[in-house]
């Protein structure tokens, strides 16, 4: 598989009264094509900013990121993120807030709701194109952003905590979601990276699993999921890995 996305001891530094503390401390690792990989690590060990890092929202201190072997500088445009939050605008309606980044590429109307009408139909939103954001419970919610995300057609997909402020029932269904769309070679992606604190989930969607310690956050872990879809959470298999990534998890806080 082709290398889409490489990290080069990427280190990050955050000002704290008078002195700089370490966040993230050379992170180095690779991600290829076809590959869902999932980040996992203590709460605090700079998840969540690696991932800003990736998608160019955050400059690192130090270090390099490579897209397609070439070295990003600025928004990633090849990458889109799904944040945990939505990050909704309560004035514009479900459409509206899909074909925002379109419009702000200047993309026509046209072709704005040529691409928003197909994800709102990929991610079960039909009926809902001119519902406002008041209007939908959380999970909807979350279509919405995944749909956002989608629409821009991206080769890499960034996903922070994604299912986390659902609800157990709507959170399981939103994976199979993901899943499908994953599977279903309907979309432009090539990878997904997802940031997550729960460790089961990381090993039913994912390919790899890179595991950071924390204070500074460094890559303690690389562990490849071979197990194939759809996955039993209650075979041994499952539950092996489980324990080893936990341990390597707690472990990571001392």
């Amino acid at each position: 598989m082709e290398e889409l996305l490489r990290l080069k001891d990427v280190t990050q530094l955050f000002p704290l009264k008078k002195k700089n503390v370490v966040v993230l401390d050379k992170i180095s690792f690779s991600v290829h094509e076809g590959e869902f990989v999932s980040l996992v690590g203590p709460s605090g060990c700079g998840k969540s900013t690696l991932l800003r890092i990736i998608a160019g929202l955050v400059k690192p201190s130090s270090g390099s990121i490579l897209f397609r072997n070439k070295e990003i500088h600025g928004i990633n445009l090849h990458v889109s993120i799904v944040f945990q939050t939505f990050g909704l605008l309560p004035w514009l309606d479900v459409t509206e807030n899909i074909t925002l980044g379109l419009e702000a590429r200047g993309v026509s109307l046209k072709e704005r709701l040529r691409k928003a009408f197909k994800y709102i139909d990929l991610v079960g939103l039909e009926g809902f194109e001119e519902a406002y954001p008041r209007e939908l419970s959380g999970g909807m919610k979350q279509r919405v952003g995944i749909a956002r995300a989608l629409v821009m057609e991206p080769e890499l997909l960034l996903m922070d905590e994604p299912f986390s402020a659902l609800d157990a029932f709507t959170a399981q269904n939103l994976r199979e979601e993901i899943l499908r769309l994953w599977s279903s070679g309907k979309l432009s992606l090539k990878s997904i990276i997802m940031v997550t604190h729960n460790i089961e989930e990381a090993i039913y969607l994912s390919d790899r699993i890179i595991v950071l310690s924390t204070h500074p956050g460094r890559v303690i872990g690389d562990i490849h999921i071979p197990m194939a879809r759809p996955r039993d959470r209650d075979s041994i298999e499952f539950t092996k890995l489980y324990d080893k990534i936990y341990s390597m998890v707690v472990m990571a806080k001392i």
